[in-house]
C-alpha cells in the first residue's frame, strides 16, 4: 500500500537521517571524504583531523593488519553491502560501539564510486548489556536458573540447578516441567493455570515444593520469569532458585537477593494494614513522591479515588494479610494524578513461626510499553479492519492512502483514489448538496468534525457513512495532513427511515396522546384533536376534560410506575352531552432511573361502533318488550277463560266436574304467563338503562 507523497521526498529524508544519525563517507578504497557532526562528535575528531585519512585510524593494529580487515574494503569495492554491530576506536583510543551500514554509492555505469556509512552510538547499550549479562552470570554462579519454553519444554539449566536436583542435563532438556512435580499436582488444573498464566506474560514467585532424581523431595525459593520478544509477547520462561531444603524455617529475610533487586527494580514495603514502612529511590522516583510524603501513609493513595472502599480492594489487603502472594499488572496513581502502569508482585514476608509481618513490593515501571502498545493496537486495528474506512489527504484535499477497508466498502482500489479528491470520487446524484457545504466549510476551518453523508460506490450503489474527519498539523502548525474514518451505517439508516415512515403512518391514522412527568396533557396529534372535537392542539391542551387524574385511575397509575403496558378503553363526555370512546394502549417512558417522564395514549375512536351497537340491542329490546306484552294480554284472557270455565263447571255439577279440572289447568298456564312477563319486562328494563349509559358515556 503506498504511503502519502511527503515520505518520498529524498532531501527531506536526507536532512533527517543527517540531523538524527552520524554519516560519513569514503572512497573504495577507505579514504575519509567527509563526515558529519554527529559522526564526528562521538568519534572526538574534527573533519580536518580526518579527511584524506584511511578508515584504518578507527580499528587497532591487530585488526588493521588482519585478513579479515582487507577483505572487508574488497567486498564493499565491489559493491557489496554491509551492516552489524562494530567495535570501533575514537581519538585517543576510546572504544566506541556503532550500529552501522557500510553502503557502496553506485555511478552511473552500477560500479562503486564512494562508500556511505551511517552509524548509531550504541557503546552505552553495549556496556549495559555486559552489566546485564555480569549480573546474570553472576546469578547464575550463586543460584539454580533453568530456562523453559512457555509450553514447559526445558531448554537448559546451569550446574546449580542440576546439583539441587540430582540430574545431568541431557537427562531433562527437551522433557517438561512436571518431571519436578508430583503426578497428581502435575494433572492438576491448577498446573495447568499455571503455565497458562506465565504463557501469558505473569511472573510466578513462591516457595515450591519440587521432585529431584529418584522421588527426592526439594524445596525451592523460586520465581518463574517470562522473557517478552520486541513485541511484548512471552517466548520463554527463565526460573530463579534457591535449594532452602536445608533451612526453610530460616526464610524471613534475603539479603542479598533484596539488595540485587533494589537496584534494578522499584520496591516499596508495607505493614500488614497496608501503612507505608519505606520506599526506595527508584519507587520515589516512579511515583513523584519524597518518602517524607508517603512515609507513615495507606496505600490506597496509589490508586483511583473510589477503589479503596471497594470489596475487591479490601479482599486485596485480607489476603496479603494471610500470606497470600499477588502479582500482575496493575494501574496505579503517581503524584498529581498521573496515571502509572506497573508490573508488580506483593509479597509477604514471613517471620520465624511462619507468620506474615510485613508485604514487599517489587515493581517495575512499564506505562510507555501499555499506551504504546494500546496506541498499537488501537491504529493497527482501525487502519487493519474491513469494517472501516480510512483515508489520508493532504492540505490540498487529494487522496495520499486508503485502507483496504476502503476498498471494501467503495469499491475503489488504491491505485484509483489515490490523486482524487474524496467528494469528486463517492458523491453523486442524491448527496445532500447543504451537507457538502456544511463539510467545505469545516474542513477550510482546519477543526475536527463529524458528519453523515450518503456516499455512491464505484458500482453506483448509494450507501451511508458515518465519518470523523480529524486535521494532522507540523510543528510550524500548518495542516499536513486530513485523516478521515469512515463506517457504514447503511443498514442503520434504512432502519431509521423505515422506522420514521411507521411513526408517521401511526401519527396520521391513530389518537396520540402524551402527559409529561408533571401529569399535563403535553401533546395530541391531528388525530386526537379532530376526534376530541377541538378547533386546535393548544385548546385541546388546556381543557380540563384531559387532566391526569381524570383519565387515568389509581391502579392505572400503578401499572405505569411498574412501566407495565394496558388496555384501556377511554370515554370522555362533553358538556354538550356527546361522548368520545377511545381504545387504546397506554405506555410509560422512563428515565434510567426507571422515574416516569412521559405516559402515551395510542388509540383508535369506537365512538361510532359504540353508537351502533346501542342502537341495534334497543331495536331488538324494543321488540322483546312487545312480545312480552302480547304474552301478558294473551295471559289476561287466558285467565278470564279460564274464570268463566269455573263458573260453568260448578253450574253442570258432576256432569262438568271433568270440564273443571281443564278450567284449573288453563287458569295455572295463565298464571306462569304472566310472571314470566313481568320478568322480560323487568330485564328489558334494566338492559334498556344499561344502554343509555353506553350512549351517554
Amino acid at each position: 500500500m503506498p504511503w502519502p507523497a511527503i515520505f518520498h521526498s529524498h532531501n527531506a529524508v536526507f536532512d533527517a537521517l543527517d540531523r538524527s544519525l552520524a554519516i560519513i563517507k569514503f572512497t573504495v578504497d577507505g579514504r575519509i571524504i567527509k563526515a558529519n557532526d554527529n559522526f564526528l562528535k562521538i568519534m572526538g575528531y574534527t573533519n580536518a583531523e580526518i579527511r584524506g585519512k584511511h578508515h584504518s585510524i578507527f580499528v587497532d593494529a591487530a585488526y588493521k593488519n588482519s585478513a579479515e580487515y582487507k577483505d572487508f574494503w574488497k567486498k564493499l569495492a565491489a559493491g557489496k553491502f554491509h551492516q552489524a554491530e562494530f567495535k570501533r576506536l575514537a581519538k585517543n583510543g576510546r572504544e566506541v560501539w556503532l550500529q552501522a551500514t557500510y553502503s557502496p554509492i553506485l555511478g552511473l555505469t552500477g560500479r562503486p564510486v564512494g562508500i556511505i556509512k551511517i552509524a548509531t552510538d550504541i557503546t552505552a547499550t553495549k556496556l549495559m548489556n555486559a552489566d546485564y549479562a555480569g549480573q546474570v552470570a553472576a546469578i547464575s554462579r550463586s543460584q539454580c536458573v533453568i530456562e523453559f519454553n512457555v509450553d514447559g519444554t526445558i531448554l537448559t539449566a546451569n550446574e546449580n540447578f542440576l546439583n539441587a536436583m540430582g540430574y545431568r542435563l541431557e537427562e531433562i532438556r527437551g522433557q517438561h516441567h512436571r518431571i519436578f512435580v508430583d503426578d497428581d499436582y502435575g494433572r492438576s488444573q491448577a498446573y495447568r493455570d499455571f503455565w497458562a498464566s506465565l504463557a501469558r506474560g505473569e511472573y510466578r514467585a513462591a516457595q515450591f515444593k519440587r521432585l529431584g532424581k529418584n522421588g527426592r523431595e526439594v524445596w525451592i525459593e523460586a520465581s518463574y520469569n517470562p522473557i517478552f520478544d520486541m513485541n511484548g509477547k512471552p517466548f520463554k520462561i527463565v526460573k530463579y532458585a534457591t535449594d532452602v531444603s536445608a533451612d526453610k524455617p530460616n526464610e524471613a529475610n534475603f539479603k542479598g537477593q533484596t539488595q540485587a533487586i533494589h537496584k534494578s527494580q522499584a520496591v516499596i514495603e508495607f505493614a500488614l494494614d497496608g501503612t507505608i514502612l519505606t520506599a526506595n529511590e527508584k519507587y520515589l522516583d516512579l511515583m513523584g513522591y519524597s518518602l517524607n510524603e508517603i512515609a507513615g501513609k495507606h496505600h490506597s493513595i496509589f490508586v483511583e479515588p473510589g477503589y479503596e472502599d471497594s470489596v475487591d480492594y479490601k479482599e486485596f489487603w485480607r489476603s496479603l494479610n494471610f500470606g497470600q502472594y499477588h502479582a500482575g499488572r496493575y494501574k496505579r496513581i503517581g503524584k498529581g494524578g498521573r496515571e502509572v502502569w506497573i508490573e508488580a508482585s506483593y509479597n509477604p514476608i514471613l517471620d520465624m513461626n511462619g507468620k506474615p509481618f510485613k508485604v514487599v513490593k517489587f515493581a517495575t515501571d512499564i506505562s510507555d510499553k501499555i499506551k504504546s502498545r494500546e496506541e498499537l493496537k488501537i491504529l493497527s486495528m482501525i487502519a487493519a479492519s474491513p469494517h472501516n474506512s480510512v483515508i489520508i489527504t493532504g492540505p490540498d484535499g487529494l487522496i495520499q492512502y486508503v485502507n483496504p477497508g476502503f476498498t471494501k466498502l467503495t469499491g475503489f482500489s488504491a491505485e484509483q483514489a489515490i490523486g482524487q479528491k474524496p467528494g469528486h470520487l463517492l458523491q453523486g446524484r442524491s448527496t445532500d448538496k447543504t451537507t457538502i457545504a456544511r463539510i467545505r466549510a469545516k474542513l477550510s476551518q482546519r477543526v475536527p468534525f463529524y458528519e453523515e453523508i450518503l456516499n455512491y460506490t464505484q458500482a453506483g450503489e448509494p450507501y451511508w457513512i458515518s465519518m470523523s474527519i480529524n486535521p494532522l498539523f507540523s510543528e510550524t502548525g500548518e495542516v499536513e495532513y486530513f485523516i478521515s474514518i469512515q463506517t457504514d451505517i447503511t443498514k442503520t439508516k434504512l432502519e431509521a427511515l423505515e422506522s420514521s415512515a411507521r411513526i408517521t403512518a401511526i401519527e396520521q391514522s391513530n389518537v396520540i396522546m402524551e402527559w409529561d412527568e408533571n401529569r399535563q396533557l403535553a401533546r395530541a396529534n391531528s388525530v386526537a384533536v379532530k376526534v376530541m372535537g377541538y378547533a386546535n392542539e393548544d385548546q385541546m391542551l388546556r381543557s380540563p376534560k384531559l387532566n391526569y387524574d381524570e383519565v387515568f385511575s389509581g391502579e392505572d397509575h400503578k401499572r405505569l410506575h411498574k412501566s407495565l403496558p394496558f388496555n384501556k378503553n377511554l370515554t370522555f363526555t362533553f358538556d354538550d352531552g356527546h361522548f368520545v370512546v377511545i381504545a387504546s394502549v397506554v405506555h410509560s417512558l422512563c428515565d434510567v432511573e426507571g422515574r416516569v417522564r412521559r405516559v402515551v395514549v395510542y388509540g383508535v375512536d369506537m365512538t361510532a361502533r359504540n353508537n351502533e351497537i346501542a342502537q341495534m340491542m334497543a331495536g331488538v329490546l324494543h321488540q322483546i318488550n312487545h312480545t312480552a306484552k302480547n304474552i301478558s294480554s294473551v295471559s289476561a284472557q287466558t285467565n278470564l277463560l279460564a274464570l268463566n270455565a269455573t263458573i260453568e263447571s260448578a253450574r253442570a255439577g258432576d256432569a262438568g266436574r271433568g270440564f273443571g279440572v281443564v278450567a284449573a289447568e288453563v287458569k295455572s298456564l295463565a298464571h306462569r304467563s304472566a310472571t314470566l312477563s313481568t320478568e322480560i319486562a323487568g330485564l328489558v328494563a334494566q338492559t334498556q338503562m344499561k344502554i343509555e349509559q353506553i350512549r351517554n358515556g
